[in-house]
């Protein structure tokens, strides 16, 4: 809650800033720095810290004697802290308020950074800490500390904190708590053996970047909580559901420890164990409960609200949260969206109705002419899956992969955290499937369209969502996956019916295509002859001052005459312009029923492709900014070889992630979503910090653009789908083709199996943000 000392403390800091950033000194580092490259750090950089010099000067006074050594090593910046620049009375403030302060300033400032390859700090959940631990008190072990907030507002704790000590100190001052630095061994899962049985009232830990060892952390962290104690954990999504971790989910759910269960916004799952029995626990999906501020923290006030209102009867239908008996917990599946949207039918598992291809066979154990169904031939539209075994490519042998060899009919899936694709075919024959998809057999009276068209039903495509773990093509099902999904089984003629249906629904889909594409075309046409209309009457206009000069001179008509004496147009002039056009009209009747021609789809790799745009697109008024860095890199530094053959399946240079698209037609779409940053979204000259801010990821279906930008945000009452219908906004060029808008970008990426959309963000630093959707490049 803001406070009028909350408010009186943002001033003081300002004011500091303000005055700090106009010292000489200071000035001069900040020169040094932009005379050098990037990468370069000044000797006295820690000037230009100044809010780690403001922390570190009002910790000092606070403190007193009792200063923290550690938290004094670490503030380092406190010896450039610049005196006078704030009255005692105001450096008294920040240290009578000294609570208010802290939070302010780890809310503003960027300070220590601390690493840890096991624990993580609980950067998302640590504010929703309090609140499940209900004014909890005793002696708490925190291995990694997201600068206190995990106890801030808790009483009568007894800390021990490991990473991330010196911030919680402070914190610790300003909530007046005992706390203790714990310094980590080498090995940080054997730094537990220091502690003693039963020492812990509550243990607080993030190991959600880790999967091995996730039982020898639990059981230890088990091992030191007293009998009646709580441990917060958070795991990754992935531990939640694989199979290597799944032997400790059987334990867990046998030993009834679990009270609560909470899906947090990145999919990573927060477990609150109390060390006793019960008889249900709570789950909660809280996935779509972050800050506007900041997508990657919980917003504590809204989770709190959610589970007020969990006994209304308008949440019922989407509860977030609910309590469960344990014999209806699957020990398998520690996924609250997938209890709270179990699917109403009592449909059969699919397992007893496919068979899961399993057994791998290697490529050099493959025929040469054997044939391959990649990604690229699934989709997420029941027609466009249909597959003919003899239009497959052959396998390529020059390397080693992994393939399931699959008989006859099948349906073949991939999946990711927000779609499915699918592939079928009805062929006896033969071919290999890549082992990050899945091939599935259907059982005797069971068609294979029929399946098909069913995993793409919202019922089941839904179930399958929720079970994906793992990014990009390490996307995956959960253990056993197969036995969590329900789908009704149809009779063979009501089968056929449903095939039919899907059918019928797909022609209907790509009639409103079609009609799309049409609209699109007229309006590029109208567009088009406009253009050509403007030259006519530019040429009419040009005409019409020839022939009264004319008449002036008496039919007569020189060179070096202006056209009248108010133009400084000559003859020759106008004749130039006339020659001008009419070469200009003549290509614009040529191009006037053109359909553009992007290209044949290539594998594009999004970081090189979007540098080299940025390096021949520079504009003024604006800089290019993307979210990596020059050592992230989408390409294999070495070969690499199987660990266990030996064999090579990568080569050196070889891409990771590439998009299957046309490089024109996605440069075309740059280009225009650069060209609507420029003239609507960067319209006050006055600013000088305009950016176009780009970034890229994978789902495991398909390859993620987002180019955002920080202008003009869009009017608040605009829906975005508006932006990509034709006629939105258009440009003309020189051969009288439009200059694409919205509703061609949609039909250019549509048309090549992506997908474009617009999110408006007017109360966040990027106001507008395009995302591009494309396929992914099979690596097979």
């Amino acid at each position: 809650m803001r406070t009028q000392q909350y408010s009186q403390v943002e001033a003081i800091v300002a004011k500091y800033e303000t005055l700090a950033s106009n010292n000489d000194k200071v000035r001069a580092v900040k020169k040094e720095w932009e005379e050098h490259f990037d990468l370069y750090v000044p000797t006295e950089y820690n000037r230009l810290n100044f809010g780690e010099q403001l922390i570190a000067r009002i910790y000092e006074i606070r403190a007193g004697k009792n200063v923290n050594s550690d938290v004094k090593k670490n503030y380092s910046a406190s010896s450039f802290y610049i005196k006078g620049l704030l009255s005692e009375e105001e450096e008294q403030f920040l240290v009578d308020y000294f609570y208010e302060f802290v939070d302010y300033a780890f809310e503003h400032f960027n300070t220590s950074v601390d690493f840890s390859w096991t624990y993580g700090t609980p950067y998302e959940w640590s504010r929703l800490v309090p609140h499940l631990l209900e004014n909890k008190s005793g002696k708490f072990f925190i291995p990694y500390s997201d600068q206190g907030r995990e106890f801030a507002g808790l009483n009568n704790c007894d800390l021990t904190v490991g990473h991330g000590f010196e911030d919680a100190a402070i914190r610790a001052l300003a909530c007046g708590l005992c706390i203790h630095s714990y310094k980590f061994r080498e090995t940080e899962e054997s730094s537990l053996a220091d502690f003693e049985d039963d020492q812990f009232n509550v243990v607080i830990a993030d190991i959600s970047s880790s999967i091995s060892d996730i039982q020898t952390h639990f059981g230890g962290f088990l091992r030191i909580v007293k009998d009646g104690g709580e441990l917060l954990l958070c795991i990754s999504k992935e531990a939640a559901l694989c199979k290597e971790t799944s032997s400790l989910r059987s334990q867990i759910v046998a030993s009834k420890t679990l009270q609560e269960v909470i899906q947090l916004p990145s999919g990573h799952i927060l477990l609150h164990c109390v060390k006793k029995s019960h008889d249900s626990l709570v789950m909660y999906d809280a996935s779509n409960l972050s800050r506007r501020s900041n997508e990657r923290i919980v917003d504590v006030d809204a989770f709190i609200k959610e589970v007020k209102m969990a006994d209304l009867p308008e949440c019922e239908d989407f509860p977030i949260v609910r309590r469960y008996s344990y014999d209806m917990i699957n020990e398998y599946i520690w996924l609250p969206e997938y209890y709270l949207r179990l699917p109403n039918t009592t449909g059969t598992p699919l397992s007893n109705i496919v068979t899961v291809a399993e057994d791998i066979v290697l490529s050099d154990e493959c025929n040469p002419s054997e044939k391959v169904v990649t990604v690229n031939h699934l989709s997420n539209v029941f027609t466009k899956g249909a597959f003919k075994v003899q239009d497959l490519a052959s396998v390529n042998l020059d390397r080693m992969r992994r393939y399931y060899r699959v008989e006859g009919s099948a349906v073949i899936m991939a999946v990711s955290e927000q779609n499915i694709a699918i592939g079928y075919t009805t062929d006896n024959s033969s071919f290999l499937v890549p082992r990050n998809l899945y091939a599935l057999k259907p059982q005797s009276g069971i068609d294979v369209k029929y399946l098909a068209s069913m995993l793409l039903s919202n019922s089941v495509r839904e179930q399958l969502i929720r079970l994906v773990f793992g990014k990009g093509l390490s996307a995956k099902l959960a253990f056993h996956w197969s036995d969590y999904i329900l789908m009704e089984i149809h009779s063979e003629q009501e089968q056929q019916k449903i095939v039919q249906n899907a059918i019928l629904k797909d022609y209907a889909a790509q009639e409103h295509f079609m009609a799309l594409q049409e609209k699109g075309f007229k309006h590029a046409i109208r567009l088009r002859k406009h253009a050509l209309s403007q030259n006519i009457s530019a040429f009419d206009s040009l005409f019409r001052s020839l022939e009264h000069c004319m008449s002036e001179h008496k039919g007569e008509l020189k060179a070096s005459e202006q056209l009248s004496p108010v133009s400084p147009i000559t003859v020759a002039d106008a004749m130039g312009i006339l020659h001008s056009n009419l070469e200009v009209i003549s290509e614009r009747v040529n191009h006037l029923t053109d359909d553009q021609d992007w290209g044949a789809c290539e594998a594009i790799e999004p970081q090189q492709f979007i540098e080299d745009y940025e390096k021949h697109h520079t504009g003024t008024g604006f800089r290019y900014d993307h979210l990596w860095e020059d050592f992230q890199i989408n390409y294999f530094v070495e070969d690499r070889f199987d660990k266990n053959t030996g064999k090579l399946i990568f080569h050196k240079g070889e891409s990771i992630n590439t998009a299957w698209f046309p490089r024109r037609a996605l440069q075309q779409v740059f280009d225009n979503i650069v060209s609507n940053a420029r003239e609507h979204g960067f319209s006050d000259k006055s600013r000088h910090d305009y950016v176009i801010q780009t970034s890229w990821t994978t789902d495991g279906l398909n390859m993620l653009i987002k180019i955002a930008n920080n202008g003009a945000a869009l009017p608040l009452d605009l829906d975005t789908d508006l932006v990509l219908e034709y006629g939105y906004t258009t440009a003309l060029n020189q051969q009288g083709h439009a200059g694409i808008g919205g509703g061609e970008m949609a039909e250019i990426m549509r048309r090549f199996g992506g997908d474009i959309r617009v999110i408006s963000t007017p109360d966040k630093k990027f106001t507008v943000t395009y995302v591009l959707t494309m396929p992914l490049a099979s690596i097979y």
